[in-house]
């Protein structure tokens, strides 16, 4: 996911580090960077949020947005549940290599990952709260994720900022009421309250996975990889694990080898250890993200920009 090229010197220099246990950057091999979030970033969408893995005010950076708009029904359609539509999209400034169509194949394959997490009984998300009227009509939420900067580690950043985008989603309350027709037939039909005190959140947000991301360096692994360390890599893998720390998603990137079946065991093991982890300091980024909000509310894209 880099175009960096490393020299056989430098190369050597990472391989041996994460070989004996230690990083370029003082990190362990299985040290996330420092994680900034925010939330309420996009006025107009339903939920969103921005999240920057990185040190110094310098990492990969990543906005989602999530629009919920009502759909009809139409055959061929499950009947009762509704949908989560994803689109990944890296902005040609985020690297040099996105310029152009540079970037067509990293979208696709970030978007379809977004979407093996989100859409399935994995996710957690109550697909059948999200439908309004079966047969008639449901919600959809659209998920569109815009990667700002590129600095290493960018899946587990998009799935950071996704979660917390769900977590601050508001869907507009749904009145449904049943009206007899000039047959003497009930039909249903809804009413959505436009009232922005009057709104629910997404139900099963809260069970939404995480992901750790594993970079094979030499014959060792780290993870939350920086932009040098990508470009030695042999092999990259992402695990998406549940709050109950059940493995529900496993992606290998195009990289130019696998993992040997010994060292892919020991991965999974070690992604559940890393998620326990993981959730309680999402848990905690996300409490404090809220706290702040709630201190002061004026919380903009500028304020948000001078934090970082």
């Amino acid at each position: 996911m880099t175009s960096l090229i490393l020299s056989p010197a430098e190369q050597d220099f990472i391989t041996r580090g994460v070989e004996g246990g230690f990083r370029a950057d003082g990190r362990g091999s299985l040290d996330r960077r420092q994680v900034t979030l925010r939330t309420n970033m996009i006025s107009q969408a339903n939920g969103s949020a921005r999240c920057r893995m990185g040190h110094l005010n310098v990492g990969t950076d990543v906005l989602v947005g999530i629009k919920a708009e009502v759909n009809t029904w139409t055959p061929g359609e499950p009947d009762n549940i509704g949908s989560i539509v994803c689109n990944v999209e890296c902005s040609p400034s985020a690297a040099q290599e996105f310029e152009g169509r540079g970037a067509d194949e990293l979208n696709i394959e970030l978007t379809q990952l977004l979407d093996r997490i989100l859409n399935g009984p994995q996710s957690g998300i109550c697909l059948e709260k999200l439908c309004i009227i079966p047969k008639q009509a449901y919600w959809v939420l659209h998920i569109d994720a815009l990667v700002l900067d590129v600095k290493g580690g960018i899946v587990d950043t998009l799935i950071w900022a996704t979660r917390a985008a769900l977590l601050s989603t508001k869907l507009p309350r749904v009145v449904v009421e049943s009206i007899e027709d000039e047959d003497g037939n009930l039909q249903s039909e809804f009413d959505v309250v436009d009232d922005a005190e009057d709104q629910i959140a997404v139900e099963g947000v809260n069970n939404l996975p995480l992901t750790v991301t594993f970079n094979q360096i030499g014959k060792r692994y780290v993870i939350d990889a920086s932009e040098q360390e990508e470009a030695a890599t042999q092999a990259r893998i992402t695990v998406a694990v549940s709050p109950s720390m059940d493995i529900c998603a496993v992606q290998k990137s195009g990289i130019l080898r696998g993992f040997s079946p010994s060292l892919l065991t020991e991965i999974l093991h070690t992604a559940c250890k890393i998620a326990r982890e993981e959730f309680s300091r999402f848990k905690d980024t996300f409490a404090a993200v809220l706290s702040n909000q709630s201190s002061n509310e004026a919380n903009t894209g500028s304020t948000f920009l001078g934090a970082f």
